[in-house]
């Protein structure tokens, strides 16, 4: 055993040299990706052999209910940590496919780790075509993308009907307070996504608007926000806001119009299943982003700052920051000016971009170089590097086969789609009870962020409404 464990003693040794090499940031970087590859590798064995010795029950006899458990207690390290090595390991060695991509480099073990629930228990219809194709289309993503990868196929796959996927996710619905403790009692609210965001935009304008001097921290405000609605109730005087607060929703046209059940997002990048979007769309304003309805997407020098509506048709076209890898919803980003105004530069949606505050920072660096428009869009960073920064809702799909697979043909031709979402964009708000949702299909939404729906980059044919 000695002779196995001592080649790891000594990559430590060198590794730890490191530290002390004085290293600039160019090499830094490198030594830190190296490091990581390394690392990844590292944890790739440490899960494999904690699976093999969960297979051999070597825990018994230690007083340890698990192989995690065992190994948290003898190295005093995380069981949590342990637990999520030990499911890795399983995974791995459940699915071959899997097993090489993590191998290769192509999957990281972290990502690979938010398929364990999906691997273990699939659902009863998943075959093994289905996972490989998983496994296939999450390659390179992150394990953000990746979960939101195995979460949208796992609704695919379901038995359930969106309709009763709803109704469960409805009946879980609770508020919980603890007791007192110190003092405070904690509260926690679980509710269905578009009931959650429409209870955070409530308080947050219940809360006002933070202002110079204000100290408070935004869950600080927050808390206010519910304290003064709660307050205004109890006197009597809820009647709504002066400033109505507003869900921006965006759907593509095919889910408009049931030839797919892609989930509609809104502005932070929730997901809202498609056939209550659907019903929202019946009483909503309807606005064509591709034509940004009837309003003036391009505003030259007239004005500096973007509209209400350019930064509709930003949220629908960006959906977020678009640095690569940064996940920051519309709503916490930023309008620039590719061309600056001081410069001359027009208040036109083909040179505006949305970036997240820290990225929108970076943009602005010395050194830092733009080329391209919002179409092809491009940055020269101050490190030399060439960075693409595609729209999120027009990144290459991964797994354009799983949308063949998955997505029923459209109803109807192209143009009768685009008649009738001319019509629904001309009438007007329709109010009283939601009507029906049309033809269901089993619509493939996009294995997570990453990939949106194809054909989306210039925003043809979405429909977003407030």
């Amino acid at each position: 055993m000695d002779t196995l464990t001592a080649p790891l003693g000594a990559a430590a040794s060198a590794v730890h040299d490191l530290v002390g090499a004085g290293l600039e940031p160019e090499s830094l970087r490198v030594a830190l990706i190296a490091l990581q590859a390394h690392l990844d590798a590292v944890t790739v064995v440490q899960a494999r052999l904690i699976d093999q010795a969960t297979q051999q029950r070597a825990w018994d006899g230690t007083g340890a209910r698990d192989m995690a458990e065992w190994l948290a207690g003898v190295t005093r390290s995380s069981y949590g940590s342990a637990k999520k090595k030990a499911r890795l390991g399983s995974t791995l060695r459940k699915n071959t496919k899997l097993s090489e991509a993590v191998g290769k480099g192509e999957i990281s073990p972290d990502a690979a780790g938010e398929l364990s629930d999906l691997f273990s228990l699939p659902p009863d219809n998943a075959t093994a075509d289905d996972l490989n194709d998983l496994v296939e289309a999450v390659k390179g993503a992150s394990p953000r993308d990746t979960r939101d990868a195995a979460a949208r196929l796992r609704e695919i796959l379901s038995s359930e009907s969106e309709e009763e996927a709803a109704d469960r996710r409805y009946r879980q619905r609770s508020v919980t307070s603890t007791v007192p403790i110190d003092g405070m009692v904690t509260t926690s609210v679980t509710l269905p996504t578009l009931e959650a965001r429409m209870f955070l935009n409530a308080i947050n304008h219940a809360s006002g608007r933070p202002v110079d001097g204000d100290r408070r921290s935004e869950s600080q405000r927050l808390a206010d926000g519910v304290v003064v609605l709660a307050d205004a109730y109890v006197k009597g005087a809820v009647t709504g806001g002066r400033e109505k607060p507003t869900i921006l929703i965006t759907m593509s046209l095919e889910s408009l119009l049931g030839a797919s059940n892609e989930p509609a997002r809104t502005a932070q990048g929730d997901p809202v299943p498609a056939f209550i979007a659907r019903r929202l769309a019946e009483h909503a304003h309807l606005q064509r982003v591709v034509m940004a309805g009837n309003a003036v997407v391009n505003m030259g020098r007239t004005v500096r700052c973007a509209t209400d509506d350019q930064y509709r048709a930003l949220a629908a076209r960006d959906g977020g920051c678009r640095f690569p890898g940064c996940h920051a919803p519309a709503s916490w980003c930023d309008v620039d000016h590719l061309q600056p105004w001081e410069a001359g530069g027009p208040t036109d949606l083909n040179l505006l971009v949305l970036w997240c505050r820290h990225h929108h920072t970076e943009r602005h660096r010395p050194g830092v170089r733009v080329e391209g428009n919002a179409h092809q869009l491009r940055l020269h960073l101050a490190d030399g590097r060439f960075v693409d920064c595609p729209p999120r809702t027009g990144r290459p799909r991964q797994a354009a086969a799983w949308r063949h697979r998955y997505r029923p043909s459209p109803v109807g031709a192209v143009t009768q789609c685009d008649a009738r979402a001319e019509a629904l964009v001309a009438a007007r708000p329709r109010h009283g009870r939601w009507a029906g949702a049309g033809p269901r299909g089993r619509g493939w939404a996009g294995l997570g962020r990453w990939g949106g729906a194809a054909g989306r980059g210039s925003g043809a044919g979405r429909v977003r409404w407030g």
